[in-house]
């Protein structure tokens, strides 16, 4: 039975790449159960094969989850290996965890016999480490939250208008030269007014008083 042997290599980091063995029995989904084992991610998102051309162009999308599926693209658990494999060198793009957009090239690098004492797919050549699977994906929420947060300053922001006040300042007040002060007395609209109001008064006043006098004499 045929065994691939694929380079499965970080997009972001060329020096770190895994060597792996899986047979053309296999299926997607056992090819994405090895690549994340052997790199200490867990499986706890989505993740995508593409068919690629030598220009890691994406063709046929292969999926893990049925939610994703759409016309034209397949289903990992359904899809053998051996159905993409077109070409010696043939090439593959996998995508895992939607957030962070973890990205892998994948190369078929050689057919190799069968080691019926193996057990398959497996892992033959590790170099480099791998990056932290979640420090990595905190590091870009904090570059994405600082990217926002600077937009966000560089934003133009509109001053609130000051409230006006209902009292006038002694600047905005304007005064007419030829304005008359107005009497701070009623009385003194009317010349003489008051003076007869009060000698009216005094006059009927007078008699009412003196009976005022009398009663109060009587107590």
């Amino acid at each position: 039975m045929a065994v691939y042997k694929f380079r499965v290599t970080f997009e972001d980091y060329e020096d770190i790449y895994r060597d792996i063995e899986i047979k053309s029995t296999h299926t997607f989904f056992d090819f994405h159960e090895i690549i994340l084992q052997s790199i200490g991610f867990d499986m706890k998102h989505a993740a995508s094969f593409f068919a690629s051309d030598d220009f890691w162009r994406k063709g046929t999308e292969i999926t893990l989850l049925e939610e994703d599926l759409e016309p034209g693209v397949k289903l990992m658990k359904n899809t053998k290996i051996s159905a993409f494999i077109e070409r010696p060198n043939q090439r593959f793009i996998y995508l895992y965890d939607k957030q962070v957009l973890w990205s892998f090239q994948i190369e078929l690098i050689k057919l190799v016999q069968e080691d019926l004492k193996a057990k398959y797919p497996r892992c033959l050549k590790t170099v480099g480490q791998a990056p932290k699977q979640y420090k990595q994906q905190l590091l870009e929420k904090l570059k994405k939250e600082q990217e926002e947060s600077l937009l966000m300053d560089k934003a133009p922001h509109e001053e609130e208008p000051e409230p006006r006040s209902r009292i006038k300042s002694d600047e905005d007040l304007v005064y007419d030269e030829h304005e008359e002060e107005l009497p701070e007395d009623e009385n003194d609209l009317v010349p003489g007014g008051a003076d007869e109001e009060e000698q009216e008064g005094s006059e009927e006043s007078g008699p009412e008083e003196a009976e005022g006098e009398e009663e109060e004499g009587k107590w």
